[in-house]
């Protein structure tokens, strides 16, 4: 990997996925430092002001101002995507590496991003989106246009891992598809979240430091994990120690195939799903062998009607 990376910072263990991930008592992002990707929502007409996104015209944040506009566009849910990668690389000095190594210049590739110390640290973090338009710092843009970073980035996350002593990894399973010259094309190793973490664990993972390993995952990102599990079970029931899943608890169970899995999945792994019950509230389920606790229930503002 031509790895430089310098172990910066080092911290106690944390023992489960509850103290590793749930960071929301800890979501105080108060503000974005400007970055080189500001200018392009700037020139959009927005750009984030304590951690929200608004409306330069009006200083509306960007949900109310699209009650007026409509659903955002693909270039400013893009947009967003790169301020946040840019982020990472200018105010947390994370690296990006494409993938696969050393790919030709004529071939496709995709990419993550690691912290400075990643290569190093004795403890990682593995932050995995849902499939769709979410990637490396990045849940999902659409929840970042409408409630802001704290809730729609990994930013929060990353800050809480690094002040307690992990290295980072922002995978990217939504980047095993790109244009070139007109045409989309699959990136070899990349074309799907399970081939993209297998991948990623064989070239990168395995070649840190890294003896625990936790990993939050949101949505098919769990799946991908499970996959992991089952094909390479000793190197990841000797390293992975927690496990967050987020509207994926029921699905990974479900797959996770053999009773060993299953076994392994109980003890390191507990999920989050909405509903109506206060957060961290234990919630059963389905077949009653997963840890599963309740993330609140989704809060949509609706939109108010333009009558003018």
């Amino acid at each position: 990997m031509g790895n430089k990376w310098v172990n910066t910072q080092r911290a106690p263990e944390h023992r489960t996925a509850v103290g590793l991930v749930t960071v929301t008592e800890t979501r105080n992002f108060t503000s974005a430092p400007p970055c080189s990707a500001s200018h392009t929502l700037q020139e959009m007409g927005y750009d984030f002001k304590d951690g929200k996104l608004v409306s330069i015209s009006n200083g509306l944040d960007a949900t109310d101002h699209r009650a007026c506009t409509g659903s955002p566009s693909e270039s400013l849910l893009k947009s967003v995507s790169d301020y946040v990668e840019t982020y990472l690389e200018e105010q947390m000095n994370f690296r990006k590496i494409l993938l696969p190594l050393n790919a030709k210049p004529s071939q496709p590739t995709s990419y993550i991003y690691v912290s400075d110390n990643a290569s190093t640290s004795k403890k990682l973090l593995l932050l995995i989106p849902a499939s769709g338009q979410g990637g490396p710092g990045v849940w999902a843009p659409s929840v970042v246009v409408d409630k802001g970073l704290d809730a729609g980035s990994q930013i929060p996350y990353i800050k809480r891992a690094l002040s307690d002593g992990y290295g980072v990894v922002c995978l990217h399973p939504n980047g095993g598809n790109v244009m070139t010259d007109g045409k989309r094309t699959s990136v070899k190793y990349h074309e799907d979240s399970k081939q993209h973490l297998r991948y990623v664990w064989d070239h990168v993972i395995m070649k840190t430091k890294a003896s625990r390993i936790a990993v939050g995952a949101n949505g098919d990102g769990g799946g991908a994990v499970v996959d992991l599990m089952s094909t390479r079970p000793k190197q990841v029931r000797r390293k992975l120690f927690a496990v967050a899943l987020s509207d994926a608890a029921d699905n990974c169970f479900t797959s996770a195939g053999n009773a060993a899995n299953k076994r392994f999945l109980n003890i390191v792994c507990q999920g989050w799903v909405c509903c109506a019950e206060p957060i961290n509230t234990q919630i059963t389920c389905t077949d009653g062998s997963l840890k599963i606790c309740s993330a609140g229930k989704l809060v949509c503002r609706k939109k108010q009607q333009n009558n003018a």
